[in-house]
């Protein structure tokens, strides 16, 4: 009997793909696994048992992280979790001068009204320390389908 074989996402991995897990991201000279956009994701419907994705989400504009989400929700199976970390930074413009490929900075609201299809969503706005005495500002995720 073959069993089913969990299937975990680490969308936009960037250079530091989380161990365990399959990665994706749209730069080839990532450690991908598979070159794609998070906005079109290769990937069958219903298909994956969890996903993570870690400071991609400031990288797109309010219409491209609906359709992330949505895309999220298309792959992932019924039940299972996936853990979204967004930059969210001190100030707008700290956010945008950080990174040229930053585009936008989020507000929790603005967040919790795009994962209405979830069955289970927490969105929290948090600050803690990277490192000693080093203050960050993150918008932490949990959703389940």
């Amino acid at each position: 009997m073959i069993k089913n074989k969990v299937i975990k996402l680490d969308i936009g991995c960037g250079e530091r793909k989380k161990k365990g897990f399959v990665g994706i991201d749209i730069d080839p000279n990532s450690d991908a696994d598979i070159i794609a956009s998070a906005l079109d994701l290769p990937i069958e419907n219903d298909s994956i048992d969890e996903i993570q994705s870690s400071h991609l989400i400031e990288h797109f504009l309010p219409k491209e992280t609906q359709r992330f989400f949505d895309e999220i929700y298309r792959v992932l199976k019924r039940g299972k979790l996936a853990n979204i970390k967004i930059d969210k930074d001190w100030t707008k413009k700290r956010l945008l001068a950080k990174d040229s490929t930053h585009k936008y900075r989020y507000k929790t609201k603005e967040i919790k009204k795009m994962l209405e299809k979830f069955s289970y969503k927490k969105v929290k706005d948090k600050i803690f320390f990277f490192r000693l005495y080093q203050p960050r500002r993150k918008i932490f995720i949990k959703l389940i389908k």
